[in-house]
């Protein structure tokens, strides 16, 4: 069984579901193709989304309530506003975890870099930033980072977007199980019921 799983490394919603979601690919044993993809800069453009800042103040104001209730649930510390979002360059980090799943790596930096953006503030525009996170992993930083400039990663990048708009994926998280597409870090319940399936 296998899933792709879309999402954003600066999506707080992907960062209040991957926990959940790590421990559903553990407990049914899934195959996992893990998609980091240009949410802002292609998706949204091409589905009718709209970039955080320049929406409505009341969603805005809803989205930051959403974002702590979620939290407070799941028992996940989160800063629901926190200094370097959204980050200066989304790509590089984006395209540091291509990299490092390509390396063998899965479900861990992308992971990582949701955890230092949402929960630790740090801004993973900064390249000392994505090193740090190399270094607790035990990834080997000039490597990846090497790997991350490379026409290769930057096809598979663009080729991700492209793909989701494809899939009508238009958010993040987005999970497509046989076709199916759950998007959302509610949806995770939804998910497991097709799995037991």
């Amino acid at each position: 069984m296998k899933i792709k799983y879309y999402y954003s490394v600066a999506s707080p919603f992907a960062y209040l579901a991957v926990d959940r979601f790590v421990q559903l690919v553990e407990k049914y044993k899934i195959e996992v193709e893990e998609k980091p993809f240009d949410l802002v800069g292609k998706v949204f453009p091409s589905t009718g989304g709209t970039p955080v800042p320049k929406r409505h103040p009341s969603r805005l104001k809803y989205r930051l309530i959403e974002i702590n209730r979620i939290a407070k649930k799941y028992n996940v510390a989160i800063n629901a506003q926190p200094k370097f979002f959204p980050p200066s360059d989304p790509h590089t980090p984006a395209k540091f975890a291509i990299a490092t799943i390509k390396t063998g790596h899965s479900l861990s930096f992308g992971k990582e870099c949701l955890r230092y953006l949402w929960s630790l503030e740090k801004d993973i525009a900064d390249l000392n930033v994505l090193k740090e996170i190399c270094d607790n992993l035990k990834i080997d930083f000039d490597k990846i980072k090497t790997l991350s400039e490379s026409d290769e990663v930057n096809a598979e990048y663009k080729k991700n977007s492209e793909d989701a708009i494809k899939e009508d994926v238009f958010g993040a998280p987005s999970y497509v199980l046989n076709n199916e597409i759950y998007w959302g870090q509610d949806r995770l319940e939804y998910l497991e019921d097709a799995l037991k399936k």
